[in-house]
């Protein structure tokens, strides 16, 4: 019986060390943890949600029609200036002759002659700096007043030249002025041959489409009837 209350006692004393053990070791902890400065807590927010709010774009595509007003069509084809618009190619034979007198009456052995040949080309054009332009948008009309197609240079080639036959004549030599006469001469029939074969005409034509271009890019030719009129004097 002593033993067993001795073993009683025993593991009675060593319940209370093991108590007592825990207890010391709580309390050290405790003031350790009273010691030591809590480390702050960072707490990472939760990010919110954006709200996005789009408006969504209307791109409003407003068509404001200018204004095509006759002063604007008159610049608009005045700043073409003058225009060339056609050419007659050519080559001319020119003769000349010349004889010495002596009281109306042709001495025999001056006479003197020659027969060349030149190429060239006679240009002709309407002068549009010289338009007017009326634009009537209830009669839907637009009438373009142009001054006349014009011959505007004759260009001679000299290195056309081609000379067929020569002759000068006793005391009547040929000259340089002889040749410079001649070249008129071959300048104003050019003129009028190139006039007689039309080229006045398709200069008119040709000026006509063109300005008809220039219009229809600042007007619907669809909705106006589009005139043009030759200018007085």
């Amino acid at each position: 019986m002593v033993t067993e209350k001795k073993k009683i006692k025993l593991l009675s004393g060593l319940i209370v060390l093991v108590l007592a053990a825990i207890a010391v070791l709580f309390i050290v902890h405790a003031v350790r943890s009273a010691k030591e400065t809590p480390a702050p807590l960072t707490v990472t927010p939760r990010p919110s949600q954006e709200v996005v709010v789009r408006e969504k774009e209307v791109e409003k595509i407003v068509t404001v029609e200018k204004e095509i007003t006759s002063a604007i069509l008159s610049d608009g084809v005045r700043e073409l200036g003058l225009l060339i618009t056609d050419e007659y190619y050519f080559t001319e034979v020119v003769s000349y002759s010349s004889v010495k007198t002596l009281w109306k009456i042709e001495l025999p052995l001056t006479e003197s002659s020659y027969l060349v040949s030149y190429d060239g080309v006679v240009r002709a054009g309407v002068d549009l700096s010289a338009a007017s332009i009326e634009k009537d948008d209830e009669q839907k009309r637009i009438t373009v007043t142009l001054p006349p197609a014009a011959i505007t240079d004759v260009d001679i080639d000299p290195e056309s030249f081609q000379l067929y036959s020569e002759k000068a004549g006793l005391g009547n030599p040929i000259s340089a002025e002889d040749f410079n006469n001649s070249l008129v001469e071959l300048e104003a029939t050019a003129r009028d041959k190139a006039a007689e074969r039309g080229l006045l005409m398709r200069a008119e034509e040709n000026a006509h489409a063109l300005v008809r271009n220039v219009i229809g890019t600042l007007c619907d030719l669809n909705e106006y009837t589009l005139v043009f009129v030759r200018a007085k004097g």
